[in-house]
């Protein structure tokens, strides 16, 4: 997929790191910006997971303390901090909501065998290990800038016996997302690209649009400011026409976009699932 720079711009420098995220990410940077959520988020902020780290290996251990049933209609696993990004957040799709998550089988490790894809891991990865309410196991996989959500099956990956961990695809349906998922681990390894340039691809300028728009009308501007914002004053001044086209129907196709993932879009746009606006995902 071809992929590109945009002009520098002081104003817009912290959207940056979105470039890097996958698209379950992206629909966690429109969820986050729904005030629904927010409320929903503020009832139930005291029933968030347990926390721990791991016994055998540095990594961070979240449990479903109670039924999450208000983060179930929303597509997650449990409800995250609304104020942390597409990057920091611990956001977990459902298995319903996120069909072409990535998906490790464990099975038993005999005497002397080793597990490539964990000992390859664990040194340049922050790996975070989630058992929802009815013990179903999830990765998320932090690095390079990146975050991969990866469903785990078979034996519990951190237990007492050592287990081998192995990519599997479940559903023919869903292969395409998961192949890119899978890709995405890979790319944790190796040199990898310059992470200091941001490259962007058509979809996801959109997408970073679209939150820069949400974000923008939140504080009160209007659509030509936001458009200056985006395109700078001289553009905006050319194509901004009363009489609509151009410039003018552009911003508001942008706004009516955004506004479609964040108020529930996100879950087909982005996540995939069969589930739309406003129907039950869990």
């Amino acid at each position: 997929m071809k992929t590109f720079t945009l002009a520098p711009s002081t104003a817009l420098a912290r959207y940056d790191y979105l470039s890097r995220l996958s698209m379950d990410r992206w629909a966690w940077e429109y969820l986050r910006r729904n005030q629904r959520f927010r409320r929903d988020y503020a009832l139930c902020a005291e029933l968030g997971p347990s926390e721990s780290i791991a016994p055998c290996a540095p990594i961070r251990m979240l449990k479903s303390r109670a039924e999450q049933r208000l983060a179930g209609r929303w597509g997650l696993v449990f409800m995250p901090d609304p104020e942390l990004g597409g990057f920091e957040a611990d956001a977990v799709w459902s298995d319903a909501a996120f069909p072409g998550q990535v998906e490790i089988h464990c099975s038993p490790r005999g005497p002397g065998e080793t597990c490539d894809l964990w000992d390859r891991t664990l040194p340049i990865a922050k790996i975070t290990h989630i058992s929802d309410y009815l013990g179903r196991e999830y990765l998320l996989v932090r690095g390079k800038g990146c975050v991969v959500q990866v469903k785990c099956t078979g034996l519990p990956l951190i237990g007492l016996e050592p287990v081998r961990m192995k990519f599997t695809v479940s559903d023919i349906e869903t292969y395409e997302r998961m192949a890119r998922g899978q890709k995405a681990v890979l790319d944790l390894y190796g040199d990898g690209p310059d992470l200091s340039v941001p490259l962007w691809t058509k979809t996801t300028q959109i997408l970073r649009n679209g939150l820069i728009a949400l974000d923008g009308l939140a504080k009160d501007m209007t659509r030509r400011e936001i458009a200056i914002l985006l395109y700078g004053e001289a553009r905006v001044a050319e194509g901004w026409s009363q009489d609509g086209g151009g410039l003018r129907d552009a911003v508001k196709y942008l706004v009516r976009k955004a506004e479609g993932l964040r108020d529930g879009g996100y879950l087909m746009e982005l996540l995939g699932t069969e589930a739309g606006p406003g129907q039950r995902v869990a």
